[in-house]
């Protein structure tokens, strides 16, 4: 059987080591996580996927959505990575949104064709980044397709901290992690 280029591409690109870290969403959580991705890996001259829509900032500049983690970490990092990609799907605004209906439901609406898992991978193996940092909810499922990852969590009780998701609910077993970083659930 022979691969075509696109599927050994695609194959070759599962097998690639990149730091993988999922973080906490919560902006109290931001300090403790960027100096200990600084403390694992240099982020100096690398390229660093984040779980970030192509059109975030734009939307922010718009003052539609507030600037959220992965902004943060752009801004902080600014000037020092080579390269920054903003890996995830890109949000899309209806011709006439409900507001209430978007204040509700977060970012979750404003995905309604919902791929970013897909876009996210693709991504990866397309920009071969250096550095994946996504939230603790789907860097599972960016392990479970890139094993070689070198992969870190940031936990909070022993689960997601996406609450919006539902992920944060019970005791999560992580992926093979090669480290899990417990973060204070309290302030």
């Amino acid at each position: 059987m022979t691969l075509d280029d696109e599927t050994q591409h695609e194959i070759k690109g599962l097998f690639r080591r990149f730091a993988l870290f999922g973080i906490s969403t919560r902006p109290q959580h931001f300090d403790l996580q960027v100096s200990r991705i600084e403390e694992i890996c240099d982020v100096d001259g690398k390229v660093v996927l984040l779980e970030l829509a192509p059109n975030y900032a734009e939307l922010v500049d718009q003052g539609i959505l507030r600037p959220n983690m992965y902004v943060s970490i752009a801004e902080h990092w600014k000037g020092r990575y080579s390269k920054l990609i903003a890996g995830d799907q890109e949000l899309t605004i209806p011709e006439n949104p409900d507001w209430i209906l978007g204040l509700a439901m977060g970012e979750s609406y404003y995905y309604p064709k919902w791929n970013r898992e897909k876009i996210m991978r693709e991504n990866i193996v397309k920009e071969k980044p250096d550095i994946v940092i996504v939230g603790n909810g789907n860097s599972d499922m960016i392990k479970n397709h890139f094993p070689h990852a070198y992969y870190t969590v940031f936990e909070i009780d022993g689960g997601y901290s996406a609450s919006s998701t539902g992920h944060d609910r019970g005791i999560h077993e992580w992926n093979n992690p090669g480290k899990v970083i417990k973060l204070p659930s309290e302030y």
